[in-house]
């Protein structure tokens, strides 16, 4: 049947940029091991207003997660992360970092789905840049030692995320 309709279009067509971009996507997401790395210099400015801190500076343990309003499984996964915040904030920091929106839109987003931990905003897109990702959203979880232990391509759910951090604690 795709095949029927692809040739009806041509080479490739609409249907052969689609599987390409299916390809991609679906080999991208999921898990990414971590890298045993350090984060990136990347300064990011909270989202309610304030100072700009060194994404580097960030201590572990501790769970970044790098979303947008525009990705569906960003706006998915976000309440399983204030449920495990919730639970293990006193273990873990969680943070949000938006990527590229205007902080309002961002913020406004936040207080609808009732998140509590730490968000901020990186309107110029330098760590994802930095970090080389290509997919939202990036879960990063940090070590004890300032370490990248995981390095998360796509959606987490929660059981998902309390493996994770178990794993970068040690448990």
């Amino acid at each position: 049947m795709v095949g029927r309709a692809a040739r009806r279009r041509g080479r490739g067509g609409r249907w052969g940029s689609f599987v390409v971009a299916a390809a991609i996507l679906v080999g991208a997401c999921g898990g990414g091991g971590g890298t045993g790395e350090g984060l990136p210099g990347v300064e990011i400015e909270p989202l309610l207003g304030g100072a700009a801190i060194s994404l580097a500076d960030i201590e572990g343990p501790a769970v970044i997660n790098l979303w947008a309003t525009w990705c569906a499984p960003c706006r998915r996964e976000i309440p399983d992360f204030e449920k495990v915040h919730r639970a293990r904030g006193d273990e873990v920091r969680f943070i949000g970092i938006n990527i590229g929106e205007d902080p309002a839109r961002a913020q406004a987003f936040i207080d609808q789905v009732g998140a509590t931990y730490d968000q901020f905003v990186d309107r110029q897109g330098a760590v994802v840049t930095e970090l080389r990702s290509t997919v939202m959203p990036v879960t990063l979880v940090i070590d004890v030692d300032g370490n990248i232990s995981t390095r998360h391509l796509g959606p987490l759910d929660q059981g998902d995320l309390n493996d994770v951090i178990d794993q970068a604690l040690g448990e």
